[in-house]
């Protein structure tokens, strides 16, 4: 039963390629796509998102993406709000995270590749304030998101 919590407790801790503890070891698996899509609008730009709303999914997020085209990304959704940090760990594309609050974008930051061996060596991002969501995209997508721009689901994508 204690590897277990311990392996449950590891698998929460990366969230969404979080980093409440950069040195736990990343998961091993190539790129999962999530089980779900969904579209949306943000800033009033259509979007196509995997869902990552399981924490085996958010532990993956878009880990070893050789590339995430305009227009997709992918959707981290919390029960409650949290103010986690992420890191690039192993994402050799670049990135804009923005994270949202009942709907409406909190902040944004674009995150780099981290070319680092080890997740602990990778820089670390986050919001100015709690959150719920945070949508990833590659950068040229969301160009102009800010404080206060609306995020919409507009339904299932196959």
């Amino acid at each position: 039963m204690r590897a277990t919590a311990a392996g449950f407790v590891s698998v929460v801790l990366l969230c969404g390629c979080t980093a409440n503890d950069p040195t736990l070891d990343v998961p091993a698996a190539g790129p999962v796509a999530a089980a779900q899509r969904i579209t949306a609008t943000l800033d009033g730009v259509a979007l196509t998102l995997e869902v990552a709303d399981e924490p085996a999914e958010r532990a993956v997020g878009l880990m070893r993406r050789t590339s995430v085209p305009p227009g997709t990304g992918m959707v981290f959704r919390y029960d409650a709000p949290v103010n986690e940090r992420y890191y690039m760990f192993d994402v050799p594309v670049p990135l804009r995270a923005v994270f949202l609050r009942d709907g409406t974008v909190v902040s944004s930051v674009l995150m780099p590749p981290c070319t680092e061996p080890v997740a602990s060596a990778c820089p670390l991002y986050g919001a100015e304030a709690p959150y719920d969501t945070v949508v990833e995209t590659a950068p040229e997508t969301l160009p102009d998101v800010a404080p206060g721009d609306r995020y919409v689901v507009t339904g299932t994508a196959s």
